[in-house]
């Protein structure tokens, strides 16, 4: 809180007044947190609150009825099982080389796009970028489950274990809307290809969402942030009907819409939490 500067921090609420009148400054910042986790809520929070501080909360839904989102569920795997994340990749890139998508797999990631992504996420390593390049470009995500699920089950780990306290709950919601931080839209299911949705199931994702935060918090939801920053017009037409205020993105690079950073209110940008401990820890 020191390096960034308490006393730029705003609150969702003010962040929205400034940006509705135009006012941001170049030095505004908020604090934002995605994907409904419960260590967010046990962790941060009482930070938060030893400070006086807000922020805004992006939550995705389908975790709140019961449903299990394995995308968070292999993160947990990946932390609680392997001693260093590049031990499970190496499991993940052999297991998935010698299936029948190996061959694809090997080809999709080029030297060029290896070096543009690291350029657009710096805090990825090549291992964390050719990981998300075949489970997001080469796998259907019904393939990448059975790629995941099969290492889960031959590191002998129950799929229950790992979803114990990973995400809050309706009242942890409540709780945060009720102290004044900001609950938006992360979409229902959290696909990683939204925007190749159609809009219909676009609709229908930031939809349902919309309706579970307002009938738990009495409030409507205002902001948005895209879920593994997809997104694209149909996705800004849909959020211009629910009456969103402001869209982040998860990067500090040009929208893909505008070309620009923060060239539209959906297309703000984020400093990741990687990046921020970086430039303290070269400050040293």
């Amino acid at each position: 809180m020191n390096f960034i500067g308490i006393d730029r921090i705003l609150s969702p609420a003010e962040w929205l007044r400034r940006l509705d009148s135009n006012r941001l400054q170049p030095s505004d910042i908020c604090i934002t947190f995605d994907d409904s986790l419960m260590c967010q809520f046990d962790v941060a929070l009482p930070i938060l609150e030893r400070y006086k501080l807000k922020a805004f909360w992006f939550i995705y839904s389908n975790v709140f009825e019961g449903q299990i989102n394995k995308l968070e569920v292999y993160r947990a795997f990946r932390l609680k099982n392997f001693k260093h994340v590049d031990e499970f990749y190496d499991v993940f890139l052999e297991k998935v080389f010698v299936s029948e998508f190996g061959e694809k797999a090997k080809k999709a990631i080029s030297p060029s796009d290896l070096r543009r992504y690291q350029k657009t996420f710096p805090f990825y390593s090549p291992n964390d970028i050719k990981f998300r390049f075949i489970r997001d470009r080469v796998l259907q995500p019904s393939d990448y489950e059975y790629i995941m699920d099969g290492i889960i089950k031959d590191r002998g780990v129950k799929i229950g274990a790992l979803t114990r306290n990973l995400w809050m709950s309706n009242e942890n919601l409540k709780y945060l809307s009720d102290k004044g931080h900001g609950i938006g839209l992360h979409s229902y299911s959290h696909p990683t290809r939204l925007a190749g949705l159609a809009y219909k199931d676009q609709r229908m994702e930031y939809g349902k969402n919309y309706e579970h935060i307002e009938s738990i918090t009495s409030r409507p939801p205002l902001v948005a942030a895209h879920p593994v920053n997809s997104y694209d017009l149909n996705t800004f037409r849909i959020l211009e009907k629910l009456n969103i205020r402001c869209g982040f993105r998860s990067n500090m690079f040009p929208g893909e819409i505008t070309g620009k950073i923060n060239g539209h209110k959906y297309e703000m940008a984020r400093e990741d939490s990687a990046n921020i401990i970086r430039m303290m820890e070269k400050s040293k």
